[in-house]
């Protein structure tokens, strides 16, 4: 659990990603949130290289934060 909240929040009507993930650290992920909503996303050497959010009308609700 603590690691899930590392990798995402969820703060009401947004989606709060990577609040208190370390910038080094890979992953593959793929959460349910609430409202029917699943996020799924690879995060390698610093970069996000996918993020897909189903349903996609939630996409908008998506925040990713900065790591340092």
């Amino acid at each position: 659990t603590a690691l899930q909240h590392m990798l995402l929040q969820d703060d009401g009507d947004k989606i709060l990603l990577f609040p208190a993930w370390p910038k080094e650290w890979n992953v593959d992920f793929k959460l349910h949130v609430p409202r029917k909503t699943v996020v799924e996303g690879v995060l390698r050497d610093g970069r996000l290289e996918k993020l897909r959010v189903t349903p996609e009308s939630r996409r908008k609700d998506v925040v990713v934060c900065e790591r340092q």
